[in-house]
């Protein structure tokens, strides 16, 4: 095996191993939603932390010093759009879907409609070229790939969706699920071209949970004036709420490093697989009695997904977008 392949195949490693961490986010910002008083607070304690890790990474880090420098030359000559710098609006929307979907539709079903709705959006983005990877050719092989991910992560959720349509509020958390799922692809190229713009994955992910919060404290302050929901925290967050943070920043940061090298597709893959072990492992663990045997055959559809899709031919692809 070449360097390039074992550079490939190790990326991937490390996109999946970052997606199993993702469903422990996700019950941490779904289980502190209710004592912290709403969805966004939940969502803004998450970027808090997130923020302050970031900002202590910048202080420290040499290159994330000189990625502060190189911001401002890119703003200067708008060297990427300036409007990338709102990609962390997208991360806070995630954050909010996670709180409210997964205590409505369940870990699983709220995976599944983030799986589909990424292949499709990350499919997109590979055709137009979005990604700092530049346009990415759209193989049978890499199209076969993304449906038996999709596949495999409906058979590890079924029967969710007949209990999720006991609750009235399943319907709207589904497409709030959906809609996170559309958008993470297009921040993570977003992203991605910024900390190759700025020469520091830190200092686009710092900018990334700046706008995040900007975008929460402006939600905030109009669901409190509506009445919806109280401005700040509800009670004192408890200690396992401030770790949903830290995980957020493993995601953010896997994407930044890793889009240029594998495309968008590719990436979503690999992250969707460890979120489906991970759910997995986790269920092992804490639920062993709930644990069926369509989710287990679900996760492996899921890992011949990543195979089929990462497996490197000799031979040029016959069904490629050409350049223009």
């Amino acid at each position: 095996m070449g360097n390039q392949s074992r550079g490939h195949a190790g990326a991937l490693a490390m996109a999946g191993s970052a997606g199993m961490l993702m469903p422990i986010q996700a019950l941490i910002t779904s289980s502190a939603a209710a004592p912290l008083g709403g969805y966004l607070p939940a969502a803004m304690l998450s970027g808090l932390t997130s923020l302050l890790c970031m900002a202590i990474a910048s202080l420290c880090i040499p290159a994330a010093r000189r990625g502060w420098k190189h911001f401002g030359l890119v703003w200067r000559e708008r060297i990427i759009p300036r409007w990338f710098i709102f990609a962390g609006l997208i991360g806070a929307y995630y954050m909010v879907a996670q709180a409210m979907s997964v205590g409505s539709i369940g870990l699983a079903l709220f995976a599944v409609a983030v799986v589909g709705a990424r292949t499709l959006s990350s499919i997109l983005i590979d055709v137009i070229g979005f990604s700092p990877a530049g346009r990415q050719p759209i193989t049978r092989q890499r199209m076969l790939g993304a449906v038996l991910l999709v596949i495999g992560a409906s058979i590890a959720a079924w029967g969710t969706g007949a209990r999720a349509a006991e609750d009235p509020m399943a319907p709207i958390a589904l497409g709030v699920a959906i809609g996170a799922g559309l958008l993470v692809s297009f921040q993570q190229s977003m992203n991605g071209r910024a900390g190759q713009a700025y020469e520091s994955t830190a200092t686009a992910t710092t900018i990334n949970y700046l706008a995040s919060i900007a975008g929460l404290l402006v939600a905030m302050s109009v669901f409190a004036g509506l009445g919806i929901e109280s401005f700040g925290f509800a009670s004192n967050p408890e200690w396992w709420m401030y770790f949903a943070g830290p995980l957020g920043i493993l995601f953010v940061v896997t994407g930044v490093s890793l889009v240029p090298k594998l495309g968008s597709l590719v990436l979503g893959i690999g992250l969707v697989t460890g979120q489906l072990v991970g759910s997995l492992l986790m269920d092992l663990l804490l639920e062993p009695q709930k644990v069926g045997t369509s989710e287990i055959i679900g996760t492996l559809v899921t890992l011949l997904a990543v195979f089929v899709t990462a497996w490197r031919t000799n031979g040029r692809p016959r069904w490629k977008v050409t350049k223009p």
